[in-house]
C-alpha cells in the first residue's frame, strides 16, 4: 500500500463509533446509522476523520461475532464511502479475530484494528506470526496495529519495526505504559512508515512528531470540535489547538476517566451525552450501566461550561 496515501486516509479524529441498542437490548441499527450520519455531515470525512467500528467504545466484549459484523456493514453503509471505516478485529479468540478481519475485507472496508490476543501472554514471535496470518488471510484491507499494553503484553518500537515488513500494516494506534519518551520516541520512529494514531492523550504532540490523528469520543457527540482542532494542527497551529484541548476536551475526558471508576465500559457516558444534545444514546448491556441522575445533571454542567451548544 501506499503510505502516503494511507497517511491522508488515517488522519484526523478518529471516533470509536458506539453501538446503539433498543430497550430490550438488541442492536439498534437505525440508530448507529443515524448517528454516523450526523458526524460525517458535519465533517468527519475522508482527510479528516476516521470512523472505528466495533472497538472498545462500541463495547465488542459485549457483542456476539455476528452482531459485530452487523453493526460494521451498518456504519460502512451509512459512511457510504464518505468517511474510511476500520472494523475493530480483536478478541481473546484468534479464530474470531480472523473470520472478522475476513468479513472487513469482503464488505469494502478500508482496514482493521488489531491487537495482540491476549489472556494467554504472547512472545514477540507469537504477536508477529499472529499479524502475518490475518495479513496473509486478507487482501485489500489496511492493517492498523493496535498497542494494548493493559492486557500484558506491550510492543516494544524493535516489535513494530518487525511489523512494518507486512505490506498492509500501515497504522499504528500507539500509547505507552510511560507514556513519556517511548511514546514520543514511537511517534517520530514511526510516522514515515505508518499512519500513526494518538491514543495516548498527546495529540497536539503527536501531530507535530508526524502523526497522523487521535482517538476521541467528544467528536462522536460534538464532532465541530474536533474537526476545528484537526485543521488548526494540520495548519501547525499548536498552540491553540494545545488551548483548545485543554479548555474543552481535557474537563470531558476528565468526567470520563471519574466515570470509568464507577462502572465499566466506554459508552455509556458517551449514551448520555447523546441523549443530552437530544441525540439517540440508549441502554448498555451488564455489566456495565447507565448514568444515574446526579451523574447526567454533572455532565451536563461540563458541557455548559465547555459550551456545548444545544445542551437540553
Amino acid at each position: 500500500m501506499d503510505i502516503n496515501e494511507v497517511k491522508q486516509t488515517l488522519c484526523g479524529p478518529m471516533i470509536p463509533v458506539i453501538t446503539n441498542l433498543k430497550d430490550d437490548l438488541s442492536l439498534d441499527l437505525d440508530a448507529i446509522k443515524f448517528n454516523v450520519n450526523y458526524v460525517v455531515e458535519r465533517g468527519i470525512v475522508k482527510g479528516c476523520g476516521v470512523l472505528l467500528a466495533v472497538g472498545a467504545g462500541g463495547d465488542f466484549p459485549m457483542l456476539t461475532v455476528e452482531e459485530r459484523k452487523e453493526v460494521s456493514a451498518a456504519i460502512l453503509s451509512a459512511a457510504a464511502g464518505r468517511t474510511p471505516v476500520l472494523v475493530g478485529a480483536q478478541d481473546t479468540n484468534p479464530n474470531v479475530s480472523l473470520e472478522l478481519a475476513k468479513f472487513a475485507d469482503e464488505i469494502g472496508a478500508y482496514g482493521i484494528q488489531l491487537a495482540p490476543t491476549y489472556y494467554y501472554h504472547p512472545s514477540d514471535d507469537d504477536v508477529f506470526n499472529w499479524f502475518k496470518m490475518v495479513h496473509d488471510s486478507t487482501k485489500n484491507i489496511a492493517i492498523m496495529a493496535y498497542n494494548t499494553w493493559w492486557h500484558g503484553y506491550n510492543m516494544s518500537l524493535d516489535m513494530v519495526e518487525r511489523l512494518t515488513q507486512l505490506e498492509r500494516v500501515v497504522s499504528l494506534k500507539w500509547s505507552t505504559p510511560d507514556g513519556g519518551r517511548t511514546f514520543a520516541k514511537g511517534v517520530a520512529r514511526f510516522a514515515d512508515k505508518m499512519a500513526v494514531v494518538d491514543n495516548q492523550g498527546l495529540q497536539v504532540l503527536t501531530a507535530m512528531l508526524g502523526g497522523t490523528g487521535y482517538i476521541t469520543h467528544l467528536a462522536t457527540v460534538w464532532p465541530e470540535n474536533d474537526v476545528s482542532l484537526w485543521k488548526m494542527m494540520k495548519d501547525g497551529n499548536y498552540a491553540g489547538a494545545m488551548t483548545q484541548f485543554q479548555e474543552i476536551n481535557w474537563p470531558w475526558l476528565d468526567f470520563r476517566v471519574k466515570m470509568g471508576g464507577k462502572t465499566g465500559g466506554e459508552s455509556n457516558t458517551v449514551k448520555a451525552a447523546l441523549e443530552l444534545r437530544g441525540r439517540s444514546g440508549g441502554p448498555g448491556r451488564p455489566p456495565t450501566r447507565a448514568l444515574n441522575d446526579e451523574e447526567r445533571r454533572e455532565l451536563r454542567e461540563v458541557f455548559k461550561g465547555i459550551g456545548v451548544p444545544d445542551v437540553r
